[in-house]
């Protein structure tokens, strides 16, 4: 079964006339050692990306494991910036990093061929 839920286009509209606001995004480049396996993560080329940005407060949510932090903002970008988990969005002068990033579709197709994603929320926390 095929459930249109949200376009692109919808959402561009909504970013247009709304919500929407300039951000930097600097994708993150991640490398692995050959000899030590260490990670080192370094700035990619930043662009400039418009979506919808929210600071929330500090929260904390209790799971099995124990107590989840919660992140400082969140971000709604189009999916095809490319916004993914560990890069880095400037907003006003503040760098987040992302801590989680979920495609959200806009059209969900249950046999998985005709799914497409319109956008993806992000959980940033401030870099300090």
């Amino acid at each position: 079964m095929v459930q249109n839920i949200l376009t692109v286009k919808d959402f561009d509209r909504m970013l247009s006339d709304y919500a929407g606001r300039q951000l930097t995004h600097t994708p993150i480049v991640k490398t692995v050692s050959n000899v030590s396996g260490q990670e080192t993560l370094t700035d990619g080329t930043a662009v400039t990306i418009k979506a919808y940005f929210m600071r929330t407060n500090q929260r904390w949510d209790f799971e099995k494991a124990g107590f989840f932090e919660k992140g400082d903002a969140v971000v709604l970008a189009k999916y095809a910036s490319g916004v993914v988990k560990n890069d880095k969005i400037t907003v006003e002068g503040n760098d987040f990093r992302v801590k989680e990033a979920f495609n959200v579709p806009g059209v969900y197709d249950s046999t998985g061929s005709g799914t497409s994603f319109v956008y993806t929320a992000c959980n940033l926390f401030l870099i300090e």
